[in-house]
Protein backbone atom coordinates (compact mmCIF):
# COMPACT_ATOMS: atom_id res chain seq x y z
CA UNK A 1 0.00 0.00 0.00
CA UNK A 2 2.74 2.47 0.85
CA UNK A 3 4.45 1.39 -2.19
CA UNK A 4 1.18 2.22 -4.18
CA UNK A 5 1.18 5.72 -2.16
CA UNK A 6 4.31 6.50 -3.09
CA UNK A 7 4.07 5.76 -6.67
CA UNK A 8 1.30 8.30 -6.87
CA UNK A 9 2.80 10.71 -5.33
CA UNK A 10 6.22 10.75 -7.39
CA UNK A 11 3.94 10.88 -10.72
CA UNK A 12 1.51 13.56 -9.35
CA UNK A 13 5.03 15.82 -8.12
CA UNK A 14 6.37 14.94 -11.73
CA UNK A 15 2.99 16.08 -13.58
CA UNK A 16 3.09 19.35 -11.50
CA UNK A 17 6.84 19.56 -12.47
CA UNK A 18 6.22 19.16 -15.60
CA UNK A 19 3.13 21.77 -15.95
CA UNK A 20 4.98 24.46 -13.81
CA UNK A 21 8.28 24.10 -16.67
CA UNK A 22 5.81 24.53 -19.22
CA UNK A 23 3.90 27.47 -18.20
CA UNK A 24 7.64 28.74 -17.49
CA UNK A 25 8.88 27.57 -20.83
CA UNK A 26 7.55 31.17 -22.63
CA UNK A 27 10.26 32.83 -24.52
CA UNK A 28 10.54 36.76 -24.40
CA UNK A 29 9.23 38.43 -27.53
CA UNK A 30 10.96 39.47 -30.17
CA UNK A 31 11.02 42.73 -33.12
CA UNK A 32 9.87 46.10 -32.78
CA UNK A 33 7.23 46.76 -29.89
CA UNK A 34 5.63 49.40 -32.77
CA UNK A 35 5.14 46.68 -34.95
CA UNK A 36 1.61 45.52 -35.18
CA UNK A 37 1.34 42.08 -37.25
CA UNK A 38 -1.87 41.90 -38.35
CA UNK A 39 -3.35 38.30 -39.14
CA UNK A 40 -6.41 37.89 -41.54
CA UNK A 41 -7.66 35.65 -44.30
CA UNK A 42 -6.63 37.32 -47.79
CA UNK A 43 -10.05 36.66 -49.18
CA UNK A 44 -11.60 38.91 -46.44
CA UNK A 45 -8.29 41.75 -45.86
CA UNK A 46 -9.27 42.78 -49.51
CA UNK A 47 -12.57 43.71 -48.14
CA UNK A 48 -11.57 45.31 -44.67
CA UNK A 49 -7.90 45.92 -45.05
CA UNK A 50 -9.11 49.76 -45.58
CA UNK A 51 -10.67 49.71 -42.40
CA UNK A 52 -8.04 48.40 -40.28
CA UNK A 53 -5.56 50.85 -41.76
CA UNK A 54 -7.81 53.84 -41.24
CA UNK A 55 -8.63 52.60 -37.33
CA UNK A 56 -4.78 51.88 -36.52
CA UNK A 57 -2.53 53.53 -38.52
CA UNK A 58 -2.93 57.07 -36.66
CA UNK A 59 0.07 59.68 -37.47
CA UNK A 60 1.48 62.66 -35.86
CA UNK A 61 3.04 65.59 -37.49
CA UNK A 62 6.62 65.46 -36.42
CA UNK A 63 6.45 67.90 -38.60
CA UNK A 64 6.45 65.01 -41.29
CA UNK A 65 3.84 63.21 -41.20
CA UNK A 66 4.70 59.81 -38.93
CA UNK A 67 2.82 56.35 -37.98
CA UNK A 68 2.67 55.63 -34.50
CA UNK A 69 2.38 51.88 -35.33
CA UNK A 70 3.91 50.18 -38.37
CA UNK A 71 1.61 47.56 -39.59
CA UNK A 72 2.01 44.38 -41.19
CA UNK A 73 -0.63 42.09 -42.58
CA UNK A 74 0.09 38.21 -42.80
CA UNK A 75 -2.20 35.37 -43.17
CA UNK A 76 -3.03 32.62 -40.69
CA UNK A 77 -0.81 29.91 -42.33
CA UNK A 78 2.09 31.81 -41.09
CA UNK A 79 1.35 31.97 -37.55
CA UNK A 80 3.73 29.70 -36.39
CA UNK A 81 6.44 32.26 -37.65
CA UNK A 82 4.26 34.64 -35.83
CA UNK A 83 4.34 33.59 -32.12
CA UNK A 84 7.26 35.76 -31.22
CA UNK A 85 6.51 39.23 -32.24
CA UNK A 86 5.19 41.40 -29.61
CA UNK A 87 1.93 42.60 -31.03
CA UNK A 88 -0.48 40.32 -32.84
CA UNK A 89 -3.80 41.43 -34.16
CA UNK A 90 -6.17 38.63 -35.26
CA UNK A 91 -9.00 40.45 -37.36
CA UNK A 92 -11.85 38.07 -39.08
CA UNK A 93 -15.55 36.74 -39.02
CA UNK A 94 -17.14 33.74 -38.50
CA UNK A 95 -17.54 33.41 -42.11
CA UNK A 96 -14.21 32.93 -42.81
CA UNK A 97 -12.91 29.60 -43.63
CA UNK A 98 -9.62 27.17 -43.42
CA UNK A 99 -7.08 27.96 -41.27
CA UNK A 100 -8.67 31.36 -40.51
CA UNK A 101 -11.92 29.67 -39.22
CA UNK A 102 -9.60 27.07 -37.22
CA UNK A 103 -7.71 29.98 -35.51
CA UNK A 104 -10.26 32.03 -34.61
CA UNK A 105 -12.59 28.85 -32.70
CA UNK A 106 -9.25 27.64 -31.18
CA UNK A 107 -8.69 31.12 -29.43
CA UNK A 108 -12.22 31.99 -28.82
CA UNK A 109 -13.92 28.40 -27.87
CA UNK A 110 -16.98 29.37 -25.72
CA UNK A 111 -17.64 33.23 -27.63
CA UNK A 112 -18.95 32.41 -31.14
CA UNK A 113 -22.42 32.93 -29.71
CA UNK A 114 -21.39 36.34 -28.07
CA UNK A 115 -19.33 37.14 -31.12
CA UNK A 116 -22.72 36.01 -33.36
CA UNK A 117 -24.85 38.05 -31.19
CA UNK A 118 -22.61 41.08 -32.02
CA UNK A 119 -22.53 41.28 -27.84
CA UNK A 120 -18.71 40.75 -28.00
CA UNK A 121 -16.02 42.12 -30.38
CA UNK A 122 -12.66 42.90 -29.14
CA UNK A 123 -10.37 40.27 -27.07
CA UNK A 124 -7.39 40.90 -25.59
CA UNK A 125 -4.72 38.52 -24.31
CA UNK A 126 -1.18 39.04 -22.68
CA UNK A 127 1.78 36.73 -22.91
CA UNK A 128 -0.07 34.31 -25.40
CA UNK A 129 2.88 32.79 -26.93
CA UNK A 130 5.64 34.64 -25.42
CA UNK A 131 6.89 37.10 -22.64
CA UNK A 132 5.82 40.52 -23.13
CA UNK A 133 3.56 40.12 -25.69
CA UNK A 134 0.08 41.40 -26.26
CA UNK A 135 -2.80 39.24 -28.40
CA UNK A 136 -5.22 41.35 -29.54
CA UNK A 137 -8.84 39.51 -31.74
CA UNK A 138 -11.31 41.54 -33.61
CA UNK A 139 -13.90 38.95 -34.76
CA UNK A 140 -17.68 39.93 -36.04
CA UNK A 141 -19.92 37.46 -37.19
CA UNK A 142 -19.97 38.88 -41.45
CA UNK A 143 -17.83 41.66 -42.81
CA UNK A 144 -20.63 44.49 -42.03
CA UNK A 145 -20.79 43.90 -38.86
CA UNK A 146 -16.83 43.97 -38.45
CA UNK A 147 -16.76 47.53 -40.70
CA UNK A 148 -19.28 48.71 -38.26
CA UNK A 149 -17.60 47.67 -35.18
CA UNK A 150 -14.13 48.72 -36.30
CA UNK A 151 -15.91 52.04 -37.06
CA UNK A 152 -17.31 52.50 -33.65
CA UNK A 153 -14.73 50.98 -31.49
CA UNK A 154 -11.39 51.65 -33.17
CA UNK A 155 -10.63 53.77 -30.62
CA UNK A 156 -10.41 51.16 -28.30
CA UNK A 157 -8.66 49.05 -30.36
CA UNK A 158 -6.01 51.49 -31.14
CA UNK A 159 -5.80 52.49 -27.19
CA UNK A 160 -5.52 48.77 -26.39
CA UNK A 161 -1.73 48.22 -28.30
CA UNK A 162 -1.26 52.41 -27.52
CA UNK A 163 -1.53 51.83 -23.93
CA UNK A 164 0.31 48.52 -23.87
CA UNK A 165 3.71 50.09 -25.60
CA UNK A 166 3.29 53.24 -22.77
CA UNK A 167 3.56 50.88 -20.45
CA UNK A 168 6.41 48.96 -21.30
CA UNK A 169 8.26 51.98 -22.18
CA UNK A 170 7.66 53.18 -19.02
CA UNK A 171 8.60 50.30 -17.13
CA UNK A 172 12.47 50.22 -19.06
CA UNK A 173 12.80 53.75 -18.39
CA UNK A 174 14.67 54.07 -15.01
CA UNK A 175 16.36 50.39 -15.33
CA UNK A 176 19.44 52.46 -15.25
CA UNK A 177 20.41 54.47 -13.38
CA UNK A 178 18.52 57.25 -11.85
CA UNK A 179 19.32 60.64 -10.99
CA UNK A 180 17.35 60.72 -7.40
CA UNK A 181 19.46 63.59 -6.54
CA UNK A 182 17.87 65.96 -9.05
CA UNK A 183 14.50 64.78 -7.94
CA UNK A 184 15.22 65.58 -4.21
CA UNK A 185 16.77 69.34 -5.06
CA UNK A 186 13.64 69.92 -7.39
CA UNK A 187 11.18 68.79 -4.40
CA UNK A 188 12.96 70.62 -1.91
CA UNK A 189 13.46 73.86 -3.64
CA UNK A 190 10.11 74.07 -5.63
CA UNK A 191 8.14 71.36 -3.94
CA UNK A 192 7.34 69.42 -6.83
CA UNK A 193 10.06 66.54 -8.46
CA UNK A 194 9.84 64.19 -11.43
CA UNK A 195 11.82 60.87 -11.68
CA UNK A 196 15.39 62.14 -14.11
CA UNK A 197 16.98 59.69 -16.11
CA UNK A 198 20.88 58.55 -16.14
CA UNK A 199 21.94 61.53 -18.78
CA UNK A 200 20.16 64.53 -18.19
CA UNK A 201 21.34 67.57 -16.68
CA UNK A 202 19.56 70.79 -15.63
CA UNK A 203 19.71 73.32 -18.63
CA UNK A 204 18.26 76.26 -16.44
CA UNK A 205 16.35 76.23 -12.81
CA UNK A 206 15.06 79.49 -11.96
CA UNK A 207 12.87 80.36 -9.07
CA UNK A 208 12.45 83.37 -10.12
CA UNK A 209 10.60 83.01 -13.52
CA UNK A 210 9.08 79.65 -12.08
CA UNK A 211 10.87 77.46 -14.24
CA UNK A 212 13.04 74.31 -15.29
CA UNK A 213 14.62 73.18 -17.82
CA UNK A 214 16.15 69.35 -18.04
CA UNK A 215 17.76 68.24 -21.45
CA UNK A 216 19.16 65.15 -22.74
CA UNK A 217 21.35 64.92 -26.03
CA UNK A 218 21.91 61.95 -28.74
CA UNK A 219 19.27 62.78 -29.93
CA UNK A 220 18.26 66.02 -28.39
CA UNK A 221 15.20 65.63 -25.77
CA UNK A 222 14.29 67.86 -23.12
CA UNK A 223 10.85 68.59 -20.88
CA UNK A 224 10.66 71.92 -18.55
CA UNK A 225 8.04 72.87 -15.66
CA UNK A 226 6.61 75.96 -15.37
CA UNK A 227 4.06 76.51 -12.38
CA UNK A 228 1.84 79.87 -11.59
CA UNK A 229 0.27 80.28 -8.22
CA UNK A 230 -3.51 80.96 -8.69
CA UNK A 231 -6.54 80.26 -6.87
CA UNK A 232 -8.60 80.78 -10.11
CA UNK A 233 -7.88 77.07 -11.83
CA UNK A 234 -9.76 78.61 -14.84
CA UNK A 235 -7.25 80.05 -16.27
CA UNK A 236 -6.26 76.74 -17.62
CA UNK A 237 -7.12 77.10 -21.46
CA UNK A 238 -5.10 75.86 -24.61
CA UNK A 239 -4.55 80.06 -25.33
CA UNK A 240 -3.14 79.98 -21.67
CA UNK A 241 -0.74 77.09 -22.20
CA UNK A 242 0.49 78.73 -25.58
CA UNK A 243 1.00 81.63 -24.49
CA UNK A 244 3.28 80.82 -21.56
CA UNK A 245 4.94 78.58 -24.22
CA UNK A 246 6.03 81.51 -26.09
CA UNK A 247 6.79 84.11 -23.25
CA UNK A 248 9.40 81.39 -22.06
CA UNK A 249 10.88 79.80 -25.44
CA UNK A 250 11.42 83.41 -25.96
CA UNK A 251 14.08 83.32 -23.38
CA UNK A 252 15.83 80.23 -23.46
CA UNK A 253 14.69 78.92 -26.84
CA UNK A 254 16.62 80.89 -29.27
CA UNK A 255 13.95 81.50 -32.04
CA UNK A 256 11.47 78.57 -31.47
CA UNK A 257 7.89 79.33 -32.37
CA UNK A 258 4.99 76.72 -32.39
CA UNK A 259 4.35 75.83 -36.40
CA UNK A 260 0.51 75.83 -37.65
CA UNK A 261 -0.63 75.45 -41.33
CA UNK A 262 -3.36 74.37 -43.75
CA UNK A 263 -2.79 70.80 -42.20
CA UNK A 264 -1.11 70.78 -39.17
CA UNK A 265 -2.28 72.36 -36.17
CA UNK A 266 -2.30 72.09 -32.90
CA UNK A 267 -3.98 69.14 -31.31
CA UNK A 268 -5.97 69.69 -28.23
CA UNK A 269 -7.61 66.84 -25.80
CA UNK A 270 -8.64 66.34 -22.09
CA UNK A 271 -7.07 63.83 -20.01
CA UNK A 272 -6.64 62.33 -17.06
CA UNK A 273 -2.44 63.46 -15.73
CA UNK A 274 -2.45 61.40 -12.46
CA UNK A 275 -5.97 61.90 -11.12
CA UNK A 276 -6.09 65.15 -12.31
CA UNK A 277 -8.09 67.10 -15.02
CA UNK A 278 -5.47 68.24 -17.33
CA UNK A 279 -5.40 70.03 -21.21
CA UNK A 280 -3.24 68.12 -22.87
CA UNK A 281 -1.48 69.79 -26.82
CA UNK A 282 0.10 68.15 -29.22
CA UNK A 283 1.98 70.11 -32.37
CA UNK A 284 5.05 70.92 -33.93
CA UNK A 285 7.55 73.23 -33.20
CA UNK A 286 10.36 74.82 -35.56
CA UNK A 287 13.47 77.16 -35.35
CA UNK A 288 14.12 78.92 -38.56
CA UNK A 289 17.30 80.68 -37.27
CA UNK A 290 19.12 77.25 -36.92
CA UNK A 291 16.37 75.07 -39.01
CA UNK A 292 15.76 72.46 -36.84
CA UNK A 293 12.21 71.42 -35.97
CA UNK A 294 10.03 68.62 -34.20
CA UNK A 295 7.03 67.28 -31.83
CA UNK A 296 5.96 68.89 -28.85
CA UNK A 297 3.49 67.72 -25.87
CA UNK A 298 2.38 69.76 -23.45
CA UNK A 299 0.45 69.14 -20.00
CA UNK A 300 -1.85 71.79 -18.52
CA UNK A 301 -3.37 71.21 -14.57
CA UNK A 302 -4.19 72.87 -11.79
CA UNK A 303 -2.81 70.91 -8.55
CA UNK A 304 -5.38 71.54 -5.44
CA UNK A 305 -2.83 70.61 -2.93
CA UNK A 306 -0.38 73.93 -3.45
CA UNK A 307 -2.73 76.13 -5.39
CA UNK A 308 -0.32 75.79 -8.67
CA UNK A 309 -1.13 75.97 -12.46
CA UNK A 310 1.50 73.62 -13.93
CA UNK A 311 2.69 73.52 -17.32
CA UNK A 312 5.05 70.84 -18.30
CA UNK A 313 6.44 70.52 -21.87
CA UNK A 314 8.02 67.74 -24.34
CA UNK A 315 9.76 68.22 -26.92
CA UNK A 316 12.29 66.04 -29.57
CA UNK A 317 14.67 67.01 -32.00
CA UNK A 318 15.97 63.59 -33.64
CA UNK A 319 16.41 64.46 -37.73
CA UNK A 320 16.28 61.14 -39.68
CA UNK A 321 15.28 59.06 -36.75
CA UNK A 322 11.44 58.35 -35.55
CA UNK A 323 10.31 60.80 -33.16
CA UNK A 324 7.35 59.47 -31.29
CA UNK A 325 9.10 57.38 -29.46
CA UNK A 326 11.05 59.80 -27.89
CA UNK A 327 7.86 61.70 -26.94
CA UNK A 328 6.31 58.43 -25.45
CA UNK A 329 9.48 57.87 -23.31
CA UNK A 330 9.15 61.92 -22.60
CA UNK A 331 5.03 61.04 -21.59
CA UNK A 332 6.53 58.30 -18.99
CA UNK A 333 9.01 61.18 -17.35
CA UNK A 334 6.21 63.53 -17.14
CA UNK A 335 3.72 60.98 -15.60
CA UNK A 336 6.24 60.37 -12.71
CA UNK A 337 5.56 64.19 -11.70
CA UNK A 338 4.42 64.71 -7.86
CA UNK A 339 4.20 67.22 -5.38
CA UNK A 340 5.38 67.59 -2.05
CA UNK A 341 2.05 66.79 -0.80
CA UNK A 342 1.63 63.75 -2.68
CA UNK A 343 5.18 62.86 -1.06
Amino acid sequence: MNKKINILAAFFITTLLIVALSCGMKRDSLGSLDKIIVIADSTEWAEIGDDVLAVMDKKINTPQPESIFNLLHKNPEDLNKLTRFPNLLVVGTLEAQGRMRDLIDRLLAGSQSRIQADSAFLFNKTNAWAKNQLLVLAVSKDIPTLRQNLRENGDRLFNLFDENLSDHVRQSLFIHFEQQEISKKLMDRHGWSVRVQHDYFVAVDSSEIRYVWLRRFNPQRWISVHWQPTDDPSLLTKEWMLEKRADIIAKYYDGDYVYEDETIKVQEKIVDFNGRYAIRLDGVWQNEKHVMGGPFRMYGFYDESDGRLYLIDLSVYAPGQRKYQYIRQLDGIALTFQTRAEL
